[in-house]
């Protein structure tokens, strides 16, 4: 996903929720004595936002994408910072990877997990993060709420950038819980030319117990989840995604 449109992923929206991600992270991160120089796993990292920020923090970060060409941007967005970052990029599928040492704590965030097509794949992709950590190590994700679907994956919009047009259409359809957005891109090169680009993502909804029992078949506990809202246009008490927090258990 994302092939065609990794290039304008941060648009501002997306930079804002980056940012709170961020910032919830870290305080979890020191609550929970994971502190700099710890190793992270940051799961659909995407263009690397995240990554970088908690590199430039102290942490050691993986950073695993499915996508060649947001991994591609991630790089070039790592290339242009002043300082070398502990950062190390992987192409690669959530729900069958391997690492080469374990680590501290994995997050996974901007609704990454609703990219799986189905519970099966949910709980393969938990069962790999918990392989991935070490014994007691920190899982940190978030998923998009009902409400979320219910509300903004039905219509049409559109954006402008600097020099493209962003038209999307979006459907949700509750009885199975399946969600899609199609985009279409009339975006202007360095030359002047213009180019479309189409492109389509899926999601799908996972209500919370689902995810709580496929947590405790992967050997997660200590699990908790709250209603997060990282959007300051919403009323702060609107359920746009759920925040979780879970540890997977000591030998």
């Amino acid at each position: 996903m994302y092939h065609q449109l990794a290039h304008l992923y941060d648009w501002p929206g997306a930079l804002d929720f980056a940012r709170k991600i961020t910032d919830k992270d870290l305080q979890l991160l020191s609550e929970l004595s994971i502190q700099a120089g710890a190793h992270l796993l940051d799961l659909g990292c995407g263009t690397g936002t995240l990554a970088l920020a908690l590199a430039q923090k102290g942490y050691r970060l993986t950073g695993l994408d499915l996508s060649t060409a947001m991994l591609a941007q991630a790089q070039s967005k790592q290339a242009e910072c002043p300082d070398t970052l502990p950062i190390q990029w992987i192409q690669g599928d959530m729900r069958d990877f391997v690492l080469e040492d374990p680590v501290d704590a994995v997050l996974c965030h901007y609704d990454s997990l609703n990219h799986l097509s189905n519970e099966t794949e949910l709980r393969c992709t938990f069962l790999q993060v918990a392989q991935a950590l070490k014994p007691g190590g920190l899982f940190l994700f978030d998923l998009n709420t009902l409400e979320n679907y219910q509300t903004f994956w039905n219509g049409k919009d559109s954006y402008e950038g600097p020099n493209y047009r962003l038209k999307t259409i979006s459907q949700f359809q509750e009885e199975s819980g399946k969600a899609e957005v199609q985009f279409a891109v009339d975006e202007y090169n360095d030359e002047g030319e213009l180019h479309h680009h189409e492109e389509t993502v899926f999601e799908q909804y996972f209500n919370e117990k689902a995810v709580e029992k496929y947590l405790l078949a992967a050997d997660f506990y200590d699990i908790g989840y709250a209603p997060f809202n990282p959007v300051e246009e919403l009323p702060a008490d609107f359920p746009l995604k759920t925040f979780w927090v879970c540890k997977k258990r000591p030998v």
